[in-house]
């Protein structure tokens, strides 16, 4: 350091003073800012009365329950609790900020929009008392100022004596049912006696009456299993006579006629027809036991319908 100093009188006296000009105009430059700095941090900062506006609007929505003090100076708006308000609405259609004046914490606004924008709505007034985390006492002092719109209300409140103008529609007597022990014949009843007995309507009316049919007839009470659906117990109702109304006639009929029968498929009679084309007409159901397409349940179920006429 001492060597820098003694270099420094080896320079011209021009040179000399150049350089403590220098220096002089950088220590001015680092005190001024030191100075500036220093006073910058004694000085308030003043807020934009602009900005200020907007801060106390946004901390005010921060907590809607709330409303702001503004003092002057440079303290920021203090929240004090405000009091909720009463005015008559409607919790289908109220928007947020009514709700929140209503005295509502917002995460029970967000309940009600989410329970409406899944199409739920508040029939009754009694209804607003099932919203999540609502007090007794929120709830009793708010009950009076609901209004349902009549849009949102129940018919039976709306017209509790029936709508105006519209005669009452008198509607059928109700289809008796048969006592317990009556017994049907299955193959002989129509729809009408079928539908009096308990657990049959008419789409189970109709289907029996249309199996019977393709069967050409019944010949036990367990055939009404093989429709499903019915009830387990509703064979209890009925009887059955042996005789079979329309017999299958194997040596006649085409394939197209075949298939109809509920115990018939498309492959096993083409190989009833096939069978009569090669061998002649079948004299006896085991014939067709020499064929996969035949099991011996099949050849069961077939042996009261099928009949070897030519």
């Amino acid at each position: 350091m001492r060597r820098t100093w003694r270099n420094l009188f080896y320079f011209s006296k021009a040179d000399r003073r150049a350089i403590l000009l220098l220096a002089g105009v950088l220590m001015g430059i680092v005190l001024s800012t030191s100075f500036f700095l220093w006073f910058d941090r004694r000085t308030p900062a003043k807020e934009d009365s602009g900005d200020s506006l907007v801060y106390e609007r946004f901390f005010a929505g921060l907590k809607p329950d709330t409303v702001v003090v503004v003092r002057s100076g440079p303290t920021y708006g203090q929240p004090v609790k405000a009091k909720p308000a009463t005015f008559f609405f409607d919790p289908n259609t109220a928007d947020s900020t009514a709700l929140l004046r209503l005295g509502l914490s917002p995460w029970q606004v967000r309940n009600i929009y989410k329970y409406r924008a899944r199409g739920g709505r508040y029939h009754r007034p009694e209804d607003f008392s099932k919203l999540y985390g609502l007090t007794k006492g929120d709830y009793e002092r708010l009950l009076p100022y609901i209004r349902i719109a009549d849009k949102y209300k129940l018919m039976s409140d709306l017209y509790p004596h029936g709508l105006p103008g519209i005669d009452t529609v008198e509607l059928p007597p109700r289809q008796e049912k048969f006592p317990e022990g009556i017994r049907v014949e299955l193959n002989t009843a129509d729809t009408a006696t079928l539908k009096k007995i308990p657990g049959i309507g008419s789409y189970y009316a109709r289907r029996i009456v249309d199996y019977r049919n393709r069967l050409g007839g019944f010949v036990s009470v367990a055939q009404l299993k093989e429709m499903g659906e019915l009830p387990e117990s509703i064979g209890r109702w009925f009887t059955v006579s042996p005789a079979v109304h329309r017999p299958l006639l194997v040596n006649r009929m085409s394939v197209e006629g075949l298939r109809r029968h509920p115990y018939l498929n498309f492959y096993q009679s083409r190989v009833i027809v096939e069978h009569r084309r090669k061998y002649g007409p079948i004299k006896k159901l085991q014939a067709l036991s020499l064929y996969e397409e035949f099991t011996p349940s099949d050849l069961e179920r077939l042996q009261p319908y099928v009949s070897f006429e030519e």
